[in-house]
């Protein structure tokens, strides 16, 4: 998809300043995201797909919303994915990172800062 890389890596410099988070490259497209030792999700920069880990109830409403798509085909059925085409789908794929962030902090708010 042309144009997605960009997208993707506009996503990976958002995702780089989160404390705690690191984007690591496993190919020229692919990119895991991680909070520690833990998987956030991937990134692909060739499909321009972004692929996140969800308990199967918030796949659920994610799903229901339309926030998210079913990730198929997945030994997880727990997998979100969403396109990224455009500047709309960049916000909307860091907000499903802030949720997923936030649940593994354990955290209301994506940062430890009240002004973040």
């Amino acid at each position: 998809m042309p144009g997605a890389s960009a997208f993707i890596d506009e996503i990976v410099s958002e995702l780089d300043t989160w404390p705690g988070v690191r984007a690591e490259r496993r190919s020229e497209d692919l990119i895991v995201v991680r909070y520690k030792d833990l998987d956030l999700g991937e990134l692909d920069r060739g499909s321009g797909v972004a692929g996140l880990h969800f308990s199967p109830g918030e796949r659920d409403e994610l799903v229901e919303h339309g926030d998210a798509e079913p990730a198929y085909p997945t030994e997880r059925s727990e997998n979100v994915s969403h396109d990224v085409r455009g500047p709309s789908d960049v916000e909307a794929v860091l907000e499903l990172f802030r949720r997923r962030y936030r649940d593994l902090r354990g955290e209301d708010d994506p940062f430890s800062s009240p002004d973040a």
